[in-house]
């Protein structure tokens, strides 16, 4: 089916996204729960232990390129799972929700798509981009901002199942920012936010993932010891399992020391895009009593954008895509020995 950019819009809205569906099971390392002594919290409607991970939609309402195929691929994904059975208990989105500038339009696209998550019931966690603008995003989901432990930052804890997720804002463009201004690329850990970590994070029994948009070493702290933010938490976090974030694009499983004299690591994993290029598709993650996987839903490849014709698509992107499709990262909550 064809369809230009309002229709397919206002059938977003009404749940419709008519391309890019898949396979809605779960790999096999999602489907080893009970071998693995997870909690069994698969019964009923939702998966208590199932997240999806979201990141880098850039969904697009203004008129450029990005507008023909950054909501469609979205809503495909939305799509894809609310398909799925059990339902997963949240979705997570770790920024860049807006195109470029955080132009009301995006948002305004972005909020009907995502929406028909929540009128299921799925709860949505997001972290905020260095394309994003929190006033934009709050006017949309209002309360969010106000329920922060920092001020004027989107900082949130929420539950995983058998972990916990601490949301962090390294957002620096200022919402007064002109509306074609991209803002600065990179994060920013605040000193008031820094504050906090430090008298929260070091005393969670629970083991947790930090996440956030940017890459750990974008945050540098005022510890001069330990300078960024992944070193801090491997020394100062026992219970840090793992850090999360998207903006590169890319699936990128990889791990940080925090010093050539101890073995302590710990695991990071870059998220791949929702749409706008690179690798596409989204993440499953399943928290087990030990561990959490990450499963790569990896559903194309492109750049530096979505080709018009279906069947343009580069060798090596091919080859990427079968070469990556399927990969997982596994977190152990117990980081002794390294």
């Amino acid at each position: 089916m064809k369809c230009d950019r309002r229709s397919f819009l206002a059938l977003a809205a009404a749940g419709f996204a008519g391309c890019l569906t898949g396979d809605d099971s779960l790999p096999a390392a999602e489907t080893a729960g009970a071998a693995d002594g997870a909690a069994d919290a698969s019964v009923g409607k939702f998966d208590e232990n199932l997240s999806i991970i979201f990141s880098d939609a850039h969904v697009c309402g203004e008129e450029a390129r990005a507008a023909e195929f950054t909501p469609r691929r979205l809503a495909a994904f939305v799509d894809e799972v609310l398909a799925m059975r059990p339902m997963p208990k949240r979705v997570v989105h770790l920024g860049d929700l807006a195109y470029l500038h955080g132009h009301p339009a995006d948002y305004a696209v972005a909020k009907p798509i995502l929406q028909r998550l929540e009128d299921a019931g799925i709860e949505l966690v997001f972290c905020m981009g260095n394309h994003d603008r929190r006033s934009e995003f709050a006017k949309l989901w209002p309360g969010r901002l106000e329920a922060s432990p920092v001020q004027g930052k989107f900082v949130s804890v929420t539950s995983l199942g058998t972990a916990d997720l601490v949301i962090l804002d390294g957002l620096q463009g200022t919402d007064d920012r002109l509306l074609t201004d991209i803002g600065p690329g990179n994060g920013l850990m605040t000193p008031d936010q820094f504050a906090w970590i430090k008298k929260n994070l070091p005393k969670r029994e629970r083991p947790f993932f930090v996440a956030s948009h940017f890459p750990v070493d974008d945050f540098k702290t005022s510890d001069k010891k330990h300078g960024h933010l992944g070193r801090w938490l491997i020394k100062n976090a026992p219970m840090c399992v793992g850090y999360l974030y998207g903006h590169l694009h890319r699936w990128r499983p990889e791990w940080i020391h925090g010093s050539w004299k101890e073995r302590a690591t710990l695991r990071t994993l870059c998220m791949p895009s929702n749409a706008l290029w690179g690798d596409i598709g989204y993440v499953k993650m399943r928290t087990f009593a030990d561990r959490a996987v990450c499963s790569l839903e990896l559903k194309d490849f492109f750049f530096p954008a979505e080709p018009r014709d279906p069947n343009d698509r580069a060798a090596p992107w091919r080859v990427k895509i079968e070469e990556t499709r399927g990969a997982t990262c596994t977190f152990l909550y117990d980081r002794q020995g390294g």
